[in-house]
């Protein structure tokens, strides 16, 4: 639950391939493991592992069928807010995968910060831990009133909006800040008073619209074009 999650700064991992991966790439946030009675692994000596049965897994377990090692980890510490780098903004992003993709996929162009508004899933939900493949331990994500964050940095805004100019038409290296919208609302009206540019993905097909993890995809692909951070 969110609410224990902020109070005791804990993350809980499923599966057992994500939770070995990050406890070799973070050895310093790993608390404690939770593994099946039946499965026979060799842990580090000095890490805190409990044996379980599958019906206790099951009752830990966020997802309809219980892996068979989940760990807790401890919050990574958040760097200071960098406004030299590149900082893709997002807007009231509910679904856990969609977060979790998007964060992955950031990761994977090289992005090093995210900036959500505050009534987006929490990074550090168990499901967006899981779309992200651990990328939510690696990316910084800020959670802001972006009412106010936008205008803040004096920086040229570009939003992903149906109305926009084709990206191919846009320097990637003049994007500084990106913002991408609700699944089903797009960005705010609110929000829409701060960009700059609008920017659209080209479409040849009849579909009405993108899932925005694709979008994000897709315009950061544009933006890593960029020589420049």
């Amino acid at each position: 639950m969110k609410k224990y999650r902020a109070e005791e700064k804990l993350i809980l991992v499923e599966g057992m391939k994500l939770v070995l991966e990050l406890s070799q790439q973070f050895p310093d946030l790993v608390h404690s493991f939770y593994v099946d009675k039946n499965e026979e692994i060799e842990l580090d000596p000095s890490f805190t592992c409990f044996s379980c049965s599958t019906s206790e897994l099951e009752r830990i377990s966020q997802f309809n069928t219980a892996p068979t090692m989940i760990g807790v980890f401890k919050e990574p510490s958040l760097p200071e807010f960098d406004s030299t780098k590149r900082i893709l903004v997002l807007e009231s992003i509910q679904d856990p995968g969609n977060l979790g993709t998007i964060i992955r996929t950031a990761d994977w162009f090289g992005l090093q910060q995210i900036v959500c508004s505050k009534d987006t899933v929490h990074c550090y939900n168990s499901k967006v831990i899981q779309a992200s493949m651990g990328s939510a331990f690696r990316i910084p994500v800020f959670y802001e009133n972006l009412d106010e964050f936008l205008p803040k940095w004096k920086l040229p805004i570009h939003g992903a909006l149906l109305n926009g100019v084709h990206m191919n038409e846009i320097d990637p290296s003049e994007i500084k800040i990106l913002v991408m919208g609700n699944e089903g609302k797009g960005i705010s009206e609110m929000l829409q008073r701060h960009i700059s540019q609008a920017v659209t993905i080209p479409g040849y097909g009849q579909a009405e619209s993108l899932n925005v993890s694709i979008a994000t995809g897709i315009l950061l692909h544009h933006w890593s074009q960029s020589k420049k951070d």
